[in-house]
């Protein structure tokens, strides 16, 4: 095996954030190890005697989504964002905000013309999250803002 292709397969581990890699031809077998041997195994064995004393452990808890349930109000066009009708003034809307399809949620410049944009009819509530920051690129469908 030659210096270049352990010099791929050591970027592949770093690009990749393999810890261990094996190689295997006719002639040669190669092992790589990312970090200590001996800290690998004492996790290992680590892991090993939590199992071992608790066997009948509960599963952790399932990543609730406070956003799930959340309605979307997404970019029409492409664009630059404006959370605010000018540098001095404040927000359309924040978190907390009401909205609903008459109040205008930000502006999108495209093309020197600055568009209003409200959500889409049937999208009103409480603003839960906004996702984009003042004066950011956007494109067709990036999402907005969530309503609740």
């Amino acid at each position: 095996m030659d210096i270049k292709t352990l010099k791929e397969i050591t970027k592949l581990m770093r690009e990749n954030d393999l810890t261990e890699v094996e190689v295997e031809s006719a002639d040669l077998k190669v092992k790589l190890k990312k970090g200590s041997t001996v800290q690998m195994v004492a996790a290992t064995q680590m892991v090993a005697a939590q199992a071992a004393a608790a066997p009948a452990a509960a599963a952790p808890a399932p990543v609730v989504d406070e956003f799930a349930s959340c309605k979307k109000v997404i970019s029409p066009i492409p664009g630059t964002v404006y959370l605010k009708p000018n540098p001095d003034a404040a927000n359309f809307v924040s978190v907390g905000s009401q909205i609903d399809e008459t109040k205008v949620a930000c502006l999108i410049e495209a093309m020197k013309v600055f568009n209003e944009i409200k959500p889409d009819a049937g999208v009103k509530g409480q603003i839960k999250k906004v996702c984009v920051s003042d004066g950011q690129a956007v494109e067709y469908g990036t999402v907005l803002f969530l309503v609740g």
